[in-house]
């Protein structure tokens, strides 16, 4: 018999091992979140996105990291109120993250009707009754009441999402970016009508890139905080 050496390789979590040790590395333990729906959502994501390509092909631990964690990693930025998903997609973030904090009042919003199909699916499969889904594109969506707060993944290039969202900041409405690499500090001073009031990294368990999370506000003339470099 031959000889072995070293130990054995681990045997690699199971995507529904994975989602919840990854859930209680960001502070949110099993006991605290719905794993069943958000299980039951990810087997939604997956049937669907063989047929309409809602996002790029993965398998389920990379849809487990790379959307729902990535999507869970925003939670400690996002302020108290309502909160719209602008080209929410596959509902990435605002449904899963409709899905983690229930009490939270959610609008996902995106133009392409494949999608908008989908979140809708979604959403009653889910009976998720604290969202609303609007087929719009952000630079049209024009709300009585801004939303608290704006979170967009991947949507534009920073300087078109701060123009695409300016109504809603000007309004009073937060913008919450999630970024890959950090910009540099002249690139979030240089930004017109917003102020940077933060832009932070964020670690999410399992994936080896950068995250970062930028939040502004409407320009107000104050000095723009934690953008210095």
């Amino acid at each position: 018999m031959p000889m072995t050496t070293g130990a054995a390789n681990p045997t690699p979590a199971a995507p529904s091992e994975r989602l919840a040790t990854g859930l209680a590395e960001l502070g949110l333990p099993a006991g605290a979140v719905d794993l069943d729906r958000l299980n039951a959502y990810l087997d939604m994501l997956t049937r669907w996105n063989r047929r309409y390509r809602l996002t790029a092909r993965a398998t389920r631990n990379e849809l487990v990291v790379r959307h729902v964690l990535d999507s869970a990693a925003v939670l400690p930025f996002l302020p108290s109120g309502s909160k719209l998903d602008a080209g929410s997609g596959a509902g990435l973030p605002g449904l899963v993250l409709a899905l983690l904090r229930p009490e939270s009042a959610w609008v996902l919003l995106d133009s392409a009707a494949r999608k908008v199909a989908f979140l809708r699916h979604a959403c009653s499969e889910l009976g998720l009754v604290n969202v609303r889904v609007v087929r719009e594109r952000l630079e049209g969506y024009r709300p009585a009441e801004p939303p608290g707060a704006i979170v967009a993944r991947a949507l534009a290039p920073l300087p078109q999402l701060v123009r695409l969202a300016d109504h809603l900041v000007r309004r009073g409405s937060m913008l919450v970016a999630m970024l890959g690499r950090r910009p540099s500090g002249r690139q979030l001073r240089g930004l017109p009508t917003v102020e940077c009031r933060s832009c932070e990294p964020v670690r999410v368990p399992g994936l080896d890139a950068q995250r970062h999370v930028a939040v502004f506000t409407w320009a107000t003339g104050a000095k723009a905080l934690g953008v210095d470099n």
